[in-house]
């Protein structure tokens, strides 16, 4: 009876199953992670190589005209190596590690969540999955509504491939903002913003998409010349002024809008 357990559990049939508790659901950029694995022994002994987390996003490439979405790994974390489990034996194992600062947030159609990978020896490895919601990062929290007190609301975020930023992640996350005031609504299109959080400051990007006037306009607008790209590097100091934040915000729209 045992060879045909160990035969069944080799194709999946009464294995080991792994089931990850997050203390917590709900995080920031730059927040630890804690919970603990629990691994459940199936029908027989059976070897693990090794317990894998995975927090895990997508983003949007385009590829022939075509929009296609990625999955990609924000950050991984070995929670145990090798270990035997007996069966129907019950295993814990804690864990905590720090979420990056640069882990997208979870607004627009960006979603996160964290893949548990359970490495099983000569059998079929066992997961598990576990959505996150991630909230800004209170400096960023802070340049998106210095953004919106400027005269513009959020219309959409997602995360878009972006080498050309030559960061850790293939892809940065946009907000994409339109304008409310009747002072930019005739003039521009839309801005885009890209905040990269570092530990004493931030990078932010913004593109100033600027409307078609006239036929030099079109024209602008055919070649993608309407945009505008200006980064700008906050310190502390300024990121903690929310006044002097809108103001500084205001004045490079403002130039970049003529």
């Amino acid at each position: 009876m045992s060879f045909f357990k160990k035969i069944a559990a080799s194709v999946g049939i009464g294995s080991a199953t792994v089931d990850t508790v997050l203390d917590y659901s709900q995080y920031r950029p730059g927040d630890m992670v804690t919970g603990t694995v629990y691994v459940r022994g199936g029908s027989v002994e059976q070897h693990m190589d090794d317990i894998d987390l995975y927090v895990m996003s997508r983003y949007v490439m385009e590829k022939d005209d075509s929009k296609v979405y990625q999955e990609s790994p924000i950050v991984s974390h070995r929670v145990v190596n090798g270990f035997t489990i007996l069966p129907k034996e019950v295993k814990e194992f804690p864990f905590s590690f720090r979420l990056p600062f640069d882990t997208p947030v979870t607004l627009g159609s960006v979603s996160l969540w964290i893949k548990t990978d359970l490495d099983i020896k000569g059998g079929i490895d066992s997961g598990d999955k576990d959505y996150i919601r991630v909230l800004p990062h209170p400096w960023m929290e802070k340049v998106l509504e210095a953004i919106r007190q400027v005269g513009f609301k959020l219309r959409e975020a997602d995360c878009e491939y972006a080498p050309f930023f030559k960061r850790r992640l293939p892809f940065v996350q946009e907000f994409e903002f339109v304008p409310t005031s009747s002072k930019y609504r005739g003039r521009l299109d839309e801005v885009e913003v890209v905040c990269h959080v570092e530990e004493h400051g931030m990078e932010v990007a913004l593109e100033i998409d600027r409307k078609a006037r006239g036929v030099l306009g079109w024209l602008e607008e055919a070649y993608n010349m309407d945009e505008r790209l200006v980064r700008v590097y906050l310190n502390e100091t300024e990121l903690n002024q929310d006044g002097a934040l809108t103001r500084k915000f205001r004045e490079i729209i403002e130039r970049h809008a003529r």
